[in-house]
């Protein structure tokens, strides 16, 4: 489908995202949130014109997040790792694939249940998965509900409408996690974009825009990130819990008092696959988080982002994007390398997002559907998995 044609489709409204953000599966609703998305994205795009807005990466982002979800990335990690050998793997990558669409990791399925019964250090990835999947639900039950309610208030000439006032009012004062200020500063900014006419002071707005909703978005899931990143670990103690309950029972009580003597215990049965999965679980687990696969290229988020800003953002006059830069970016003459060598850490992951959203400001193929009509018409009933 064309991006142009994909314009002309109406903007989801509230009760969409609503519907949405209900669905019990992760699965399908990660693959509906990151569709909404993108709709959302082509709506706002009809309505102030040229350039990516938050919708649009969050649409890559949502993709991106949904391989996590349905428990692709060990499989991925594997076949970069064999590289030439990798045609070893084809039985089990069938087998694999086959479990992961009848739900593996997803507790609303049978086997989705049953491997949650039988814990394994592999129990990583399934902790990633859900962690995944709680921040794909909660960034899309506020932000995206936002501008479903955005796109679908009234059009004004005026910037300081009362419907757009009106609008404003709906989103709480404060600072995030719990307040809204950046969304209410970035929204009132989006309606300066579609009636400024200045190429430039277009461009500025609309970054700073999208700079501040991804700022409200990255302080609300900082703990849901740090949780996904440190599954594994978790997983490595977690263990040696579940096997001395297994053994005995009563254990449980005591746990805080032997939890590293039984760890050890338990550990002497199943050290080597004990270490050596959680070992892989957190190199795959970082890994699928350092990853942004785009229309054409695939992004090494802890790599430097070299592309060259456009011309209308090279010299920014904004002050508010000014000071807004300054906060994540370094002092001259000091190196600017934005690669996020720890995606947990809420500065680093600014400093990549500010370049990722100056750079690919003017990138006309990021509002591509992340989807064919095909795959859209066959995403699996919630229910039937």
């Amino acid at each position: 489908m064309r991006p142009d044609a994909y314009r002309s489709r109406p903007a989801p409204d509230v009760d969409d995202v609503l519907r949405i953000a209900a669905l019990a599966s992760p699965v399908v609703r990660n693959l509906e949130i990151t569709n909404c998305y993108s709709l959302l994205g082509a709506a706002f795009a009809a309505r102030a014109g040229e350039g990516a807005n938050w919708c649009t990466y969050a649409t890559w982002a949502s993709r991106q997040a949904g391989r996590t979800i349905r428990g692709e990335d060990l499989l991925e990690h594997l076949e970069r790792r064999l590289g030439a050998g990798r045609g070893l793997l084809h039985p089990i990558a069938t087998l694999w694939r086959r479990l992961l669409r009848r739900g593996l990791f997803q507790h609303q399925s049978r086997i989705g249940r049953l491997t949650a019964a039988l814990h394994t250090p592999f129990d990583a990835f399934e902790l990633a998965s859900d962690a995944v999947a709680r921040v794909n639900l909660k960034v899309f039950e506020e932000i995206g509900l936002e501008f479903a309610r955005y796109l679908n208030e009234p059009q004004d000439t005026a910037a300081e409408s009362s419907q757009l006032q009106s609008f404003l009012d709906g989103l709480r004062p404060g600072e995030p996690p719990e307040g809204q200020r950046y969304l209410r500063q970035a929204f009132a900014r989006y309606e300066h974009v579609r009636l400024e006419r200045d190429p430039k002071t277009r461009a500025e707005l609309a970054v700073l825009a999208n700079l501040e909703v991804g700022l409200h978005e990255q302080t609300r899931l900082q703990p849901e990130i740090r949780e996904a990143l440190d599954a594994a670990y978790a997983t490595q103690e977690d263990l040696g819990r579940r096997g001395l309950e297994a053994l005995f029972p009563s254990a449980v009580r005591w746990w805080s008092v032997v939890r590293r003597p039984a760890a050890a215990v338990v550990g002497v049965v199943a050290a080597g696959a004990q270490r050596s999965a959680s070992r892989l679980a957190r190199e795959v687990i970082t890994e699928s988080f350092m990853v942004l696969s785009l229309p054409g290229r695939v992004l090494a988020l802890g790599t430097h982002l070299t592309d060259a800003y456009p011309e209308a953002l090279d010299e920014p006059a904004d002050v508010e994007l000014i000071e807004l830069l300054a906060r994540f970016e370094p002092v001259e003459p000091a190196p600017d390398d934005c690669g996020a060598r720890d995606w947990s850490d809420f500065r680093q992951r600014m400093h990549y997002i500010v370049h990722l959203f100056c750079a690919f400001h003017r990138r006309e193929d990021l509002s591509r559907p992340p989807f064919t009509p095909e795959q859209v018409a066959g995403v699996v009933p919630e229910g039937e998995l």
